[in-house]
């Protein structure tokens, strides 16, 4: 049962904020949203070439990834946090005591990229 838990949590990780942080990203680098800052870190890209454009798109699910990889690491190491799950069929008190590595979720073909983001991803090679 906990791993209806863990991947609701992996689930919500993915689609709230992995896909969401990359739309996001992908409005501002487009010139699609408003705001001085979009504005102006889109003003600055247009100067770049189309190859450096598109280096930046590439980017962008990598800086998130990582930056998720490193939230999941902390939580495994930092026993003073706990992330609880709780549905209606079951409660789990930590996320760290239902998995054998949290970042470990992330990755392969079973993971959570690739099961539960509806936005690009790409191996690393």
């Amino acid at each position: 049962m906990s791993k209806k838990a863990l991947d609701f949590f992996g689930e919500a990780l993915m689609s709230k904020v992995r896909d969401e942080a990359i739309i996001h990203w992908d409005y501002v680098t487009n010139g699609k949203m408003k705001g001085e800052h979009s504005e102006q870190i889109y003003n600055q890209l247009s100067e770049f070439t189309p190859e450096q454009r598109e280096l930046v798109q590439r980017m962008i699910p990598k800086v998130v990834n990582t930056t998720l990889h490193y939230l999941l690491w902390m939580l495994e190491q930092e026993e003073a946090i706990d992330v609880a799950v709780k549905l209606e069929s079951e409660e789990v008190e930590s996320i760290r005591e239902i998995s054998d590595g949290l970042t470990g979720e992330l990755y392969t073909e079973d993971g959570w990229f690739e099961r539960f983001s509806k936005q690009r991803y790409e191996e690393l090679k």
